[in-house]
């Protein structure tokens, strides 16, 4: 089930319909339905064509076992963790099923998710069929962030933009989940569902409250035990966003109190992204621009 994106989803629908583009390029924030969004039109559509029922290539896509549909993202090391990036031999993996012919009728499916993981040598490597695409093959690219895709990428590619969801449809998102519409997690997760399920996932009000807690300490042995706590709960990135978060809020209250500090949060999470910095360490220089944003040199060096 969509919720919201109705007018992004049915452009999606009626140039399928049409043929008359093979390649599009699904942008916006983080967590706002763009990949879910993908996922349900390629459904929908290898559903129309297939000579099974519905529940096998659910069931069959869902496990990456359904010939014409491919899903690229980011996978794990040999040491269980998460890589960083999409990679060259991903992309290889994939040209290589692609020429092979389809062996089922109908069309082939493409979802990357996302486009910006992805690095510059599979980029290089994806362009080439971008710019000669196998017949009846779509690819549905989902973006993050357009700056980190390369421009002839991007210009092989029909953008269609994805905007946060309404209050209203974040309420009826929740309602969905069978969860209690909470006001406040709402309002932290600024129309991404995503955001809205990681909140609820580290604990709600409560990791909110932590936060603000976090904000009031003076005493860094205090603010070291519970941020090791808090990164039980959840990473260093998505602490990081809450913080920007609850700064932001209540700096379109109080712009003369929080606006600087709220800018200067977000501009240093942004730029440690990556880098060597714990998730610790990073968060308690967080929390000190929050608190004196006019030091940023201090961090910055």
């Amino acid at each position: 089930m969509i919720i919201g994106h109705t007018s992004p989803y049915t452009f999606l629908e009626k140039a399928f319909a049409n043929k008359q583009h093979q390649a599009f390029l699904l942008t916006g924030e983080v967590g706002i339905g763009k990949a879910s969004a993908a996922k349900h039109l390629a459904l929908s559509e290898l559903t129309k064509a297939s000579p099974f029922n519905a529940n096998i290539v659910q069931q069959q896509c869902a496990a990456g076992s359904y010939q014409n549909y491919f899903y690229l993202t980011l996978i794990q090391d040999e040491d269980g963790k998460q890589k960083s990036e999409i990679t060259i031999e991903q992309v290889r993996s994939l040209l290589s099923r692609l020429k092979q012919k389809a062996a089922i009728q109908g069309p082939r499916i493409v979802i990357i998710d996302s486009i910006d993981q992805m690095n510059r040598q599979g980029a290089n490597a994806l362009l080439k069929i971008l710019e000669e695409p196998p017949q009846d093959t779509f690819f549905l690219l989902v973006c993050h962030s357009l700056g980190k895709v390369l421009p002839t990428i991007r210009s092989r590619c029909i953008r269609v933009d994805f905007k946060p969801l309404t209050n209203e449809e974040m309420e009826k998102f929740s309602t969905v989940q069978g969860e209690k519409v909470d006001k406040e997690v709402l309002l932290m997760a600024a129309g991404s569902p995503g955001a809205y399920q990681r909140i609820q996932q580290a604990g709600g009000v409560s990791v909110l409250e932590s936060i603000r807690k976090l904000l009031q300490m003076s005493n860094m042995n205090d603010v070291k035990a519970a941020l090791q706590d808090l990164l039980k709960q959840s990473d260093d990135n998505f602490l990081g966003y809450l913080l920007h978060q609850l700064l932001y809020n209540q700096a379109l209250k109080n712009p003369a109190t929080y606006a600087e500090s709220a800018h200067a949060v977000e501009k240093f999470m942004f730029y440690t992204q990556g880098t060597h910095l714990d998730g610790a360490h990073r968060l308690q220089a967080a929390l000190l621009l929050a608190k004196t944003p006019r030091e940023a040199a201090i961090i910055y060096g």
